[in-house]
């Protein structure tokens, strides 16, 4: 009885900890174009580049000129899957703009979480570019981030950093935890108990 008890006990340690421990931290900088679509952003996410999947940068040594099809100075909304974005804690990206955009960073409900002009630099024409840094952290996740104006074909983006923390468990699993933390520690008792008397 002993014996399991104490398997039990690590089963359930191991459980509570192991969500924690699944953290990584992500970085894509679009030396792999064509390819880049294979990695973590081009797979978690609709982002497209705006030449076409498997192209190449055209006159952007440096970065991707980023939208959702196509070179068409439209709005850009890039949204990753579900989720990637429930586990995503922190998200970082440079941004050289061409023509006046706002980037909005929602979380994963779609709850605006920031929104800022982007500074036109007119850099990703050179190799390195001339970017601006923006960034976000949230704890309700990480759903998506979007240019807005004419965007597509007139913004690059470079040195994607993404922060991945385990998902926040739902409350029924939380409270099943913390029942069975409790059965254990009450049997425990119980035994202590026994031997004592």
């Amino acid at each position: 009885m002993k014996i399991k008890m104490r398997l039990l006990a690590s089963a359930l340690v191991l459980c509570a900890v192991g969500t924690a421990a699944n953290s990584a931290t992500l970085t894509e900088n679009f030396d792999n174009v064509p390819g880049w679509e294979a990695g973590w952003f081009g797979t978690n996410s609709n982002a497209q580049n705006c030449y076409g999947i498997g192209a190449g940068r055209g006159n952007n040594p440096d970065g991707l000129w980023v939208s959702n099809g196509g070179c068409s100075s439209q709005p850009v909304n890039v949204a990753f899957n579900t989720g990637f974005a429930a586990m995503l804690t922190s998200f970082s990206l440079d941004v050289a703009g061409f023509t006046p955009t706002t980037l909005t960073f929602y979380d994963k409900a779609g709850s605006v979480l920031s929104a800022t002009s982007v500074a036109l630099t007119f850099g990703a024409l050179s190799k390195p570019g001339v970017y601006s840094h923006y960034s976000v952290t949230s704890s309700t996740g990480i759903g998506s981030f979007s240019f807005s104006g004419f965007a597509a074909g007139n913004t690059s983006i470079d040195n994607l950093v993404a922060v991945t923390g385990a998902a926040v468990p739902e409350p029924g699993s939380a409270a099943l935890l913390l029942i069975g933390l409790g059965v254990v520690g009450a049997a425990a008792r119980r035994r202590q108990a026994t031997v004592v008397a």
